[in-house]
């Protein structure tokens, strides 16, 4: 993961060197050049993030209606500290997304666009590693947006919390996860499991939050198993992911 991480960097970078970029992606590019990926993960910030959409297919024209983002400091939620926009998606919602996270056409109408969005978020995240719950689907709308904004990808590293719970509950229960196929990642199960109160789902804010909240455990598990570093961290997620997700995204 971190070896293709760091040559996609180089890539990028070597490849928008000569070229005029927005003053947010130099920024951004910029507050790489120090990252130090042997850090301890206690001194690693990390920012969970969720979006809400028009729908799940990005490459059929759905887009970002919600984004949001909290701050993981010290093992600790920093909810003074958070980002939080509703996002004019240029184009209808339908009735069946705005049945799950009620955001409705006259709520976004008002609101920036997401070009107007992205640099806030860009600065908001800074060098920190993202966590998300399902992320590849999040950053699949998230990078589309930066492809076509700014020709390039969302650079940070980057964990999911649906890969790591699968983890964990690989260890204790193997042929459940492995080959019955009634292991749920959906985020209401996994919080059930790890004991996280769920106020409300299909909320960006909301669900960043139990995403968090979640996270905060699975960071003392990893520690507890002697991952030190975030390198160390990566790895483990890297080359201990084997078994096939089932269920919902959400």
């Amino acid at each position: 993961m971190y070896f293709w991480h760091r040559l996609k960097n180089w890539y990028y970078t070597r490849n928008l060197k000569n070229k005029d970029l927005h003053p947010c992606i130099e920024e951004y590019l910029r507050c790489f050049e120090e990252f130090d990926i042997n850090k301890p993960i206690s001194e690693i910030q990390f920012t969970v993030f969720d979006s809400e959409t028009t729908g799940l297919d990005c490459k059929k024209g759905d887009r970002i209606v919600s984004l949001s983002a909290v701050r993981l400091k010290n093992g600790r939620i920093d909810l003074s500290d958070v980002f939080h926009e509703l996002v004019n998606p240029d184009r209808d919602i339908p009735s069946r997304s705005v049945l799950v996270h009620e955001i409705l056409p006259n709520m976004v109408d008002s609101k920036p666009g997401i070009e107007n969005i992205l640099p806030d978020f860009i600065k908001f995240i800074g060098s920190s590693v993202l966590v998300a719950h399902h992320g590849w689907l999040d950053m699949s709308f998230l990078n589309k947006e930066m492809m076509r904004l700014y020709s390039l990808p969302i650079r940070n590293y980057m964990v999911d919390t649906a890969v790591l719970d699968k983890i964990f509950q690989s260890k204790t229960t193997p042929y459940a996860v492995g080959m019955a196929g009634d292991y749920s990642s959906a985020l209401n199960d996994m919080a059930k499991r790890y004991n996280v109160c769920v106020e409300e789902l299909h909320s960006s804010f909301w669900d960043a939050t139990i995403t968090a909240q979640i996270f905060q455990q699975m960071i003392k598990s990893v520690q507890q198993q002697g991952v030190v570093t975030l390198k160390d961290f990566l790895k483990y997620v890297e080359n201990k992911n084997r078994f096939k997700l089932t269920g919902s995204p959400v």
